[in-house]
């Protein structure tokens, strides 16, 4: 996996410092101290923060920011820093004549004030009752509140980026929600179909953003009701055209929220879409998993459950499961995806069973379009271990 210089701004106990004002570098050592005595970590530039607070490996919890910063480095910063779903509390310490940046919480140069801000964390918004209920979500959907982080997957021979999976969120002003809380609702509900078109225009108009996008792969979750819809490849080809992007570009990964009890359609269906140019992921296969036999289906491949990932290290059953999905996978020429790479174990243990892909924590977290650069810039000046 990635070795990097020694991550302690990623460490609960610390705070990461960008300043270089006196006033505003005291006020953090004060706050820190109000704060049990954390320590307090300070890097030299925005570009040094960035690649903390969107590069590979966990996020720092607390980021202290110097206000009035300038400079596309410090816009990339600003723009990292307000993605609510970043995981780390971003404070910004203002400074005489500065214009507020605007989504981001802001103090003067008081050590409580800036305690009190950091020691509020991470807003975890939610919604309560019917305000979270299908109708709500029916709303946001015709509202565009639906948008997507996209998680990197690199190959491991080589550790290029190749692809990106774009997982949904839900957003407005007063709540933003992570796929695990509306999902199912949508699912249970009848919106499935609707939600899938949101996050695939949304993903695809973002991607065409990317210089990089022609060489990059999308995927996305689709549930079985979904993809045995016959006109399902009409509107992806229609989507896709839209984006300036071809069918090859997209991958779509059926979940494992309903069971599959018609093979011959689920078949049909997939050299249906493999016709008009898509491929189809099986997602999710864990350790004695009973859907082992639909990887005799025309799947382009199979993305593991990142619980039978993260155990390989230290489980001979999950490697032994994992060697025996590949073979089977690689004898019919089908990709194998592991989820969770979170460490250099996790990476040694993907890739000597054989896995062609990784995606997880470990190479990048989910991100919003504008931080793939970022991204993409600290993921190369990572080095490799795998010895």
């Amino acid at each position: 996996m990635v070795r990097r210089p020694r991550r302690t701004a990623s460490d609960p106990s610390t705070l990461l410092l960008v300043a270089r004002d006196p006033l505003v570098i005291a006020t953090t050592h004060a706050a820190a101290r109000r704060m049990n005595g954390r320590p307090v970590v300070q890097v030299a530039s925005g570009a040094e923060a960035l690649s903390q607070l969107v590069g590979p490996g966990f996020g720092p919890r607390h980021l202290v920011l110097e206000g009035g910063a300038t400079g596309s480095i410090a816009s990339a910063l600003l723009s990292a820093a307000r993605d609510r779903f970043s995981g780390t509390a971003v404070v910004v310490v203002s400074q005489p004549g500065m214009a507020p940046p605007q989504g981001l919480r802001v103090v003067p140069a008081e050590p409580k004030r800036l305690a009190d801000a950091l020691s509020a964390g991470v807003r975890h918004d939610g919604l309560n009752g019917s305000e979270n209920g299908p109708a709500a979500l029916a709303a946001g959907l015709r509202r565009g509140e639906i948008t997507v982080r996209f998680q990197p997957i690199v190959r491991m021979l080589d550790r290029q980026p190749v692809m990106l999976e774009a997982l949904a969120r839900w957003e407005r002003p007063e709540a933003a929600l992570g796929a695990g809380a509306f999902v199912p609702m949508a699912e249970e509900s009848g919106l499935a179909a609707q939600l899938t078109a949101a996050v695939a225009h949304r993903a695809l108009s973002e991607l065409a953003l990317l210089p990089s996008a022609r060489n990059l792969r999308l995927s996305f979750n689709v549930p079985l009701p979904v993809l045995l819809r016959p006109g399902l490849p009409s509107w992806l080809s229609a989507a896709v055209a839209a984006a300036g992007l071809r069918p090859t570009n997209l991958l779509l990964e059926l979940t494992e929220s309903t069971a599959v009890r018609d093979i011959d359609t689920l078949r049909r269906a997939l050299r249906r879409l493999a016709r008009a140019g898509f491929g189809v992921l099986l997602d999710d296969l864990a350790l004695d998993d009973g859907r082992r036999h639909l990887l005799g289906l025309p799947f382009t491949g199979v993305k593991l459950d990142r619980g039978l990932v993260v155990a390989m290290p230290h489980d001979y059953r999950a490697r032994a499961e994992v060697r025996r999905i590949v073979g089977l996978a690689h004898a019919k020429g089908k990709l194998v995806i592991a989820e969770g790479v979170t460490d250099p174990h996790v990476w040694r243990a993907a890739s000597a069973a054989g896995c062609d892909l990784a995606q997880g924590f470990g190479v990048g977290r989910p991100l919003p379009i504008s931080s793939l650069p970022a991204w993409m810039a600290a993921w190369r000046a990572a080095s490799l271990s795998i010895g």
